[in-house]
């Protein structure tokens, strides 16, 4: 997770080292959907095109970090889940990061149905999952870390389902060309909390 703060003193060089980018900085490197900047529901004020100033990034979420992190909620219903799910329940406290694989990626949803556990993961541009279209899967093959109010560690390869997904829609901005789900089974997500997560 690499937040830019939501108030304070804030330069192009404090978006450069969350966000990435190199020297001179290029201000169209960062718009969302951008190499750099991720569609996500942090993200909403950077535009996609246009006028551009350092104010749109207070709040936002670049891929610079290692670990996300999000608070949990409630899905209600009949059968709740529990857990993490744009737009629906929790809340994405900075779910853009950076695998340890090198892989960008953006979750929008880390979810819980009784004892199974489903994690939604998607890149903005450039779409580096590769996924199942004849590529190396780069995420299902990872161990997937949580700390705090949910600990968790399983190596997704061994307890999970590769399943294309459709990102959610953030104003406009479709998250990745493709989204996978992996799940995990016998873990239970949830209600309340906050969860850090990471990928290797």
């Amino acid at each position: 997770m690499s937040r830019i703060p939501t108030s304070g003193v804030l330069t192009w060089n404090d978006i450069q080292n969350s966000f990435g980018g190199s020297n001179p900085i290029g201000i169209n490197e960062y718009y969302t959907g951008s190499s750099l900047a991720p569609f996500s529901s942090l993200n909403l004020n950077i535009p996609t095109s246009g006028q551009i100033e350092a104010a749109d990034f207070r709040g936002s979420d670049g891929f610079s970090g290692t670990t996300g992190t999000f608070s949990c909620g409630n899905s209600g219903g009949k059968l709740p889940s529990g857990g993490f799910q744009y737009p629906s329940y929790g809340s994405d406290l900075g779910m853009a990061f950076t695998t340890g694989g090198g892989v960008k990626t953006t979750l929008h949803a880390v979810s819980g149905l009784g004892t199974i556990v489903g994690i939604n993961c998607c890149t903005a541009s450039p779409n580096t999952l590769n996924l199942l279209s004849g590529g190396t899967n780069q995420i299902t093959s990872s161990t997937v870390t949580m700390s705090g109010a949910h600990s968790f560690s399983g190596i997704s390869n061994n307890q999970a389902n590769s399943i294309i997904t459709t990102p959610p829609d953030y104003n406009g901005g479709t998250a990745a060309n493709n989204s996978v789900r992996i799940q995990f089974y016998n873990t239970t997500m949830p209600t309340s909390g906050i969860v850090n997560i990471s990928i290797s």
